[in-house]
């Protein structure tokens, strides 16, 4: 028999302890010493209540009830999910076997004479083919940004590392604090009386002296310029409150709603790298032998894709867009109908699985062709595939587990884990 002996104290300090004693046993001859073993537990002051006397559940076991109830709701809901999800992933096709990670058939050059008109906005040549050591390679630089503190010592890292690797091309480091000339006509004119902007005051005294990105070019013996863009990824508060700015307008260029914080950064990458490329064909001093390609992490990621479409529609010849843990940029599964059209076909997005960022913000859709890390497995999954009933890689309610990505969020978002991801790929493809 249990029973409740209440001891007299003051009403702060009241505490309630549950026995089993006997029935003959005298209350009066109680004493704290026999019950020292037992637990005791601090009461709510409402259970003392007339309420609580007269057999009524007190307002706090109310709550505690259906906390309870919402606790075990949320964990059958992640139960089933997850092995929902186990068994839709043994349908996907594993990245080792997919015929979109074979080696190249295609040059640059021979590529580079596919149609790049604004009339056709997909390329002519046939289903890429990826290159992993290539890619390893482009995913490794996009990482460079971020190691140092000013954008003097930066642009001496990365000097140091492609001289080292055999890259003979130039390097331009920009922050967009510092303005270059461009295009369009402002109040300031330089000694030629070119027209040129400048960077808002209030703008520049909310951007910090940081690299926003870098340009590698070169030039081949065939007299083809290569032109690499590469977007850095989140380093400042300033981007924070960047991809914080998450709701969707429409951007006439594009033609459709897109994230409003990427799309703003975007716009100045753009403007900002136009005078350092070289013009497409059909401008003045513009050639059919430049191609452009941008990568980007995270923040940069999302980024690079709006670049790369932005560059396209002005007549640019992207040839290639790799975009590494990025966030979401469009609006809905309509806008990324329309983007994909204006991406060349060498898109390709690389996501891990525990990586929380790829999954924001919810109400999100990104584009690209998909290289999704999940545990132990990749999976190759081409961008046409993932529509209808097919989309549900791409769903944060069932492939967000919060725990585990809680546990891994400093992991498993920096390029470093992706190089050792996409490194352990090319093993399993060898077979070592």
């Amino acid at each position: 028999m249990v029973n409740v002996v209440s001891i007299q104290r003051p009403i702060k300090q009241q505490y309630a302890i549950l026995v089993n004693y006997a029935p003959e046993l005298s209350f009066s001859s109680l004493s704290l010493s026999p019950f020292r073993n037992y637990r005791a537990t601090r009461l709510h002051p409402s259970y003392f209540s007339t309420g609580a006397k007269q057999g009524h559940k007190p307002k706090y076991q109310h709550n505690r009830s259906f906390f309870v109830v919402a606790a075990a709701v949320a964990v059958t809901a992640s139960l089933y999910t997850r092995h929902l999800r186990e068994e839709k992933l043994t349908t996907l096709p594993l990245a080792k076997d997919s015929e979109l990670l074979r080696e190249q058939k295609l040059s640059v050059a021979a590529s580079s004479t596919a149609s790049s008109s604004q009339e056709q906005p997909i390329l002519s040549h046939s289903q890429p083919m990826y290159n992993l050591p290539s890619l390893i390679e482009t995913v490794t630089r996009a990482g460079l940004m971020g190691s140092t503190k000013s954008v003097k010592e930066e642009l001496h890292v990365l000097r140091k590392w492609h001289a080292n690797r055999g890259y003979n091309g130039g390097i331009v480091v920009r922050d967009l604090s510092r303005p270059l000339f461009s295009l369009n006509i402002g109040h300031e004119t330089n000694d030629e009386g070119k027209g040129f902007h400048s960077v808002d005051e209030n703008v520049r005294g909310n951007m910090s002296q940081r690299e926003c990105y870098y340009l590698y070019y070169e030039v081949h013996s065939n007299g083809e310029t290569r032109q690499q863009l590469f977007c850095r990824g989140t380093t400042l508060f300033d981007d924070v409150i960047t991809c914080l700015q998450a709701w969707c307008v429409h951007d006439e260029e594009l033609g459709c709603s897109v994230h409003f914080g990427f799309n703003q950064h975007a716009n100045r990458v753009v403007e900002d790298v136009l005078p350092l490329l070289v013009p497409p064909r059909g401008k003045e001093g513009g050639t059919n032998h430049a191609t452009v390609e941008v990568c980007g992490h995270s923040l940069g990621g999302a980024v690079a894709m709006l670049v790369a479409i932005k560059l396209r529609k002005r007549g640019y010849f992207v040839t290639r867009v790799t975009s590494l843990a990025s966030p979401r940029f469009c609006s809905g599964v309509e806008e990324s109908n329309i983007l994909k059209k204006w991406l060349p076909k060498e898109t390709i997005r690389i996501e891990d699985d525990l990586d929380p960022v790829i999954y924001l913000p919810p109400m999100g859709v990104s584009v690209g062709d998909k290289l999704w890390f999940v545990k132990d497995k990749a999976y190759m999954l081409p961008k046409d595939s993932l529509s209808g009933e097919n989309g549900w890689p791409e769903s944060v309610w069932l492939n967000l587990r919060l725990f585990e990505t809680v546990l891994n969020v400093f992991k498993t978002h920096r390029v470093g884990s992706y190089v050792n991801r996409l490194e352990q790929l090319v093993k399993d493809m060898n077979g070592d």
